[in-house]
């Protein structure tokens, strides 16, 4: 895919301590005196993709990459101190002198006069994953303020029913705790959890938690739909109060519910795709014992929007890093032919040093456009229903301008009938002849 291609970055979170002063641009700082040289070397399989700050005596700065040289000139004789810092939580430096290694950061580096004295900052980075944390609560009288989710000596605030995600954890097995949950309110199974981090991966755990009312009795509660606009949901929709008890309801109906007296949660759902809830949902209304409460989710429906097929894969085993013979694709197409697609492939470096990469964004870049969307062929797709096919013209990260045709599958049942289903992954461009296809590795697509 020489030609083809356009990198697209990846984040990683870092320790970033306040940098010491304004960085200099260079560290060049009398025509004569004494050099120090730093040399940083990065090991593991998640480095640091952000490079580093390497500081002497919190005054003179520069940047190197994952592994690099930076060279201070015209020192003064003596001790000089040497930090080095912007290193992500997953990596561990060490650093050695004249042959001595040490753990201590910073450090001092003696030299005298027209001397060059040498540091080396060996970076060893662990392999890491992300480990979602999700809440489901139901009941009466829910925890105001949410919870609080430990991790890994970290904490994160949480809705009732929420998530929420930490990056950059080391692989293997942690303790997932929640905490700050009412009185009132029972986590339902072990507390903490243990979740187990995978490389490259992301893990999830759900906490699930019911909350018994505050007071006694119960009182009534209606819920009313009123559904305008065109193309409205032919078959209604269901109220939840409370987590557990639900009915049916119409576009332009109501129902009622006897219900705890309490603070009450009421969720609509099973609304249509062109359709919009416009008022909070879910709503929580209050209930007194002998009472009558009502509510109204207002809801607007419009033209039904466009279909399409989005995903993100992987072709390959392997991490995505240059120089494995792996691919990744990021799409997200619709049948008006607006979206976006992007492809790189980490086998096929260009002189640049960048990996080979393609994409078409005709909002970022008019040059590129998507051009046709259809069913996939029956030639790649058990069930042409399960699978999209589009062409469409890319930019590749030289600069030039590709067409390319993608078809994809989204658990095509390929197993038979009742079989299980997976997902399918093919990309060919003309011009080159250059081919991709195959059961994606990780991943997943998703045709709507």
């Amino acid at each position: 895919m020489a030609a083809a291609f356009a990198m697209f970055g990846l984040a990683t979170a870092c320790n970033e301590p306040q940098s010491p002063t304004s960085p200099t641009p260079k560290a060049s700082l009398l025509p004569w005196g004494g050099t120090i040289a730093v040399v940083n070397t990065t090991t593991g399989s998640d480095p640091d993709p952000n490079g580093y700050e390497v500081w002497v005596d919190d005054s003179y700065s520069q940047s190197p990459g994952s592994n690099g040289v930076s060279y201070f000139n015209g020192l003064s004789q003596g001790d000089h101190k040497v930090s080095f810092i912007m290193v992500a939580a997953n990596c561990l430096v060490t650093a050695t002198v004249n042959g001595v290694t040490a753990v201590d950061n910073p450090r001092n580096v003696s030299i005298s006069a027209a001397e060059t004295a040498t540091t080396n900052f060996d970076v060893g980075c662990a392999s890491v994953g992300s480990l979602v944390v999700g809440t489901n609560t139901t009941g009466v009288d829910l925890d105001a303020d949410g919870y609080t989710v430990l991790v890994a000596g970290s904490g994160q605030p949480v809705a009732t029913n929420g998530s929420v995600t930490f990056t950059g954890l080391a692989t293997g097995n942690h303790s997932v705790a929640l905490s700050g949950a009412a009185q009132n309110c029972t986590v339902s199974g072990a507390n903490p959890q243990s979740g187990t981090v995978m490389a490259g991966g992301m893990t999830s755990v759900t906490f699930s938690l019911s909350c018994a009312p505050i007071g006694s009795g119960s009182g009534g509660l209606t819920v009313t739909t009123s559904t305008t606009g065109y193309n409205l949901d032919p078959d209604g929709y269901t109220v939840t109060i409370d987590g557990t008890n639900s009915q049916p309801i119409a576009t332009n109906g109501n129902v009622t519910f006897t219900a705890p007296a309490g603070a009450n949660p009421v969720a609509l759902s099973g609304v249509a795709a062109n359709c919009t809830v416009s008022v909070a949902n879910p709503q929580t209304v209050p209930v007194s014992a002998g009472g009558a409460a009502t509510t109204t989710f207002a809801v607007t429906c419009g033209a039904p929007p466009p279909a399409e097929v989005s995903g993100h894969v992987q072709l390959g085993w392997g991490s995505a890093t240059p120089g494995n013979g792996v691919q990744t694709f990021d799409f997200d197409v619709r049948a008006d032919l607006t979206g976006r697609f992007t492809g790189t492939d980490y086998g096929d470096i260009h002189p640049s040093g960048r990996p080979a990469s393609l994409t078409t964004d005709p909002v970022a870049d008019p040059a590129t456009s998507f051009t046709a969307y259809r069913n996939a062929s029956p030639s790649k797709c058990q069930d042409p229903t399960r699978g999209v096919e589009f062409d469409a013209v890319g930019r590749g990260d030289e600069g030039d301008l590709r067409s390319y045709t993608v078809q994809v599958c989204d658990d095509d049942p390929r197993t038979g009938s009742g079989g299980s289903g997976v997902d399918f992954f093919s990309v060919y461009i003309a011009v080159g002849g250059y081919g991709r296809s195959g059961i994606p590795t990780s991943g997943d697509i998703v045709k709507r």
